[in-house]
């Protein structure tokens, strides 16, 4: 008697699982929702789509980049893409045969399964870095998984801005499962990871060129597992139109300014009146580059470096101005030094052009001793006095611009990218 009533509760308890095991009648009469209900019954959305737990889910992803900008402030590269996924579902199959022939329904993401590909440098760690959206999905009969949704990211990206304007910059999409390991995961590297036919121009930076990479990620925590990443390495180029024209322009112009003031002659009155004007614009452009750009790490822009040095040289140009303007105007008798580099450098051709140029014909006989009589005595004299010290001064001026100039020279050479 009890063996019978065992056998009749077991049955009973076999009956009520094959119950809830078999799915209710669909109430509607289309094809299409009846299919929906079919696909749907006693499916659980957290459950990875796999018929074994010990295989893996293979992902395939694609950028459809339509936008991008990059703001040096506040380090922040920013992405508006379609971002293209596909994986297998084989809990979401059914036979086309059974159902009109049905190939395709379509469904939202929170209805089933959906990876948890995230990104991971994140410009602002506080926000959600899964990069699924609600969204919709086609899912044909064979379990093929395909979700397109619009993505907004904003990724950390410290500028290098040595060459600015003409700097380039390196930014990378690093993506990866937030929660599962790479043997439950696995993220496949498509031939085109980025597609950027459909860009629009950013009107500031352009695209160099970009490259995908797959890291295995191994660790020394967990050496029995991986926990697979990719980048999507991005390089840009800044379109250096107008910053050129409102940045090094004006730097060129003060050097030119410099080296124009640096041609008279130490004791005109103008030459000091334009080392001030040059003082003042050189010390404007500073204050106007370091306000436009922001100053960070040790990397510090080559144009700021160019605007700090020629500062400093319009500065030591005003100073040996004023240098060789009193020793140009000296009424003592010079030593002998001088008067020997003086007489040997105007005895030769170079010399006589360089110092002599400005010198009327009776003032270069008087340089070089050549009046007849009396005339000899006193140009002597007053080459001694006054010349030497004028033609002394003179050749310092020269060999000080010759500086300033290869000087110059050097500092755009390093400039130019």
């Amino acid at each position: 008697m009890c063996s019978s009533r065992k056998f009749i509760f077991i049955l009973f308890i076999l009956s009520c699982d094959a119950e809830e095991l078999q799915c209710p009648p669909s109430n509607s009469e289309t094809t299409y929702v009846k299919l929906k209900d079919a696909v749907l019954c006693n499916y659980d959305s957290s459950v990875r789509p796999v018929a074994n737990h010990q295989n893996k889910t293979n992902i395939s992803f694609k950028f459809i980049m339509k936008y991008f900008n990059y703001e040096i402030i506040t380090s922040t590269f920013s992405v508006d893409a379609w971002l293209s996924l596909y994986w297998k579902d084989q809990h979401l199959t059914w036979k086309p045969s059974d159902h009109e022939n049905i190939q395709n329904i379509y469904l939202y993401s929170y209805e089933i399964w959906t990876p948890d590909l995230s990104l991971y440098n994140l410009a602002n760690q506080g926000e959600d870095p899964e990069l699924i959206s609600t969204t919709r999905c086609m899912i044909n009969y064979k379990g093929v998984v395909l979700c397109v949704p619009p993505v907004h990211l904003d990724v950390l990206c410290v500028p290098n801005l040595s060459k600015y304007p003409f700097d380039k910059q390196d930014c990378k999409l690093r993506i990866g499962s937030w929660m599962h390991k790479g043997e439950e995961i696995d993220m496949v590297i498509d031939k085109s990871v980025l597609n950027t036919e459909e860009l629009l121009s950013n009107g500031e930076w352009e695209i160099l060129g970009h490259s995908t990479v797959k890291h295995r990620g191994i660790y020394p925590c967990c050496p029995n597992n991986t926990y697979p990443s990719i980048d999507v390495n991005i390089s840009i180029k800044r379109l250096a139109g107008s910053h050129a024209a409102s940045m090094v322009i004006p730097c060129m112009v003060c050097v030119i300014l410099t080296l124009v003031t640096l041609v008279l002659s130490a004791i005109d009155r103008e030459r000091l009146i334009l080392s001030y004007v040059s003082l003042v614009c050189h010390y404007m452009q500073v204050q106007y580059v370091s306000w436009q750009l922001p100053l960070k790490g040790d990397n510090i822009p080559l144009i700021i470096i160019f605007s700090r040095d020629s500062l400093l040289m319009s500065v030591f140009a005003l100073l040996f101005t004023l240098v060789f303007k009193s020793i140009m105007l000296k009424k003592t008798t010079p030593p002998g030094w001088i008067s020997c580099i003086v007489s040997t450098i105007i005895n030769c051709k170079p010399g006589q052009m360089i110092l002599l140029s400005d010198y009327t014909t009776k003032e270069t006989a008087a340089a070089k001793g050549e009046e007849d009589g009396d005339a000899i005595v006193n140009s002597t004299n007053i080459a001694t006095t006054n010349q030497d010290w004028e033609l002394f001064g003179k050749l310092l001026d020269k060999i000080f611009f010759i500086v300033y100039v290869l000087t110059y020279f050097v500092m755009i050479i390093s400039f130019l990218p």
